[in-house]
């Protein structure tokens, strides 16, 4: 009977060993006899294992205690709710879980206030960019001063300077 062996390494068995500890029956079985193989000719792998183990042992010295009533109490109290009472999750969504979603990403209410000033304020950007005046569409012209005269059509030019149009009259182009 052929034995088919996987290619394991030792970041992949410190993976295995940080999530499963360092009892290989903890492992995945899929993936124990990659891991024996490594064992057997690594010393790494064995030190990598034995410090595991130690925590394991220390972990194992631990108490176990069965969390008080109240303490589960206070937990459950705590975890998020809708409006109705419910508990929050794509199970108990009904129809839409986007709603589930949309309410665990905004809990205060319907979303549709912050949704809106968020598109307010994108067509707000978006028309100022296109309304306002581009700073790099007068880098290439001359500056030009403007004197008073007498002459009737200098308050139109000092308009048209004024609201930064393209459009210069005739005598300001020099």
């Amino acid at each position: 009977m052929a034995m088919i062996e996987t290619d394991m390494t030792l970041e992949r068995l410190s993976e295995l060993v940080d999530a499963y500890g360092a009892s290989a029956l903890r492992w995945p079985t899929g993936e124990r006899a990659g891991a024996e193989t490594l064992l057997a000719r690594s010393a790494e792998a064995r030190a990598l294992v034995a410090r595991a183990a130690d925590l394991d042992r220390l972990l194992d010295m631990a108490p176990h205690e069965a969390p008080s009533a109240d303490l589960v109490a206070r937990i459950m109290a705590a975890r998020p709710r809708a409006a109705s009472g419910q508990v929050v999750s794509i199970r108990t969504a009904g129809r839409s879980p986007w709603r589930a979603v949309a309410r665990a990403v905004w809990p205060y209410g319907s979303p549709a206030f912050p949704a809106g000033a968020l598109a307010a304020s994108i067509m707000l950007g978006i028309g100022l960019g296109v309304l306002a005046p581009s700073t790099l569409s007068t880098l290439g012209l001359t500056t030009t001063v403007a004197t008073s005269s007498a002459t009737t059509g200098t308050g139109d030019q000092l308009v048209s300077l004024a609201l930064a149009e393209n459009d210069y009259p005739e005598e300001w182009k020099q």
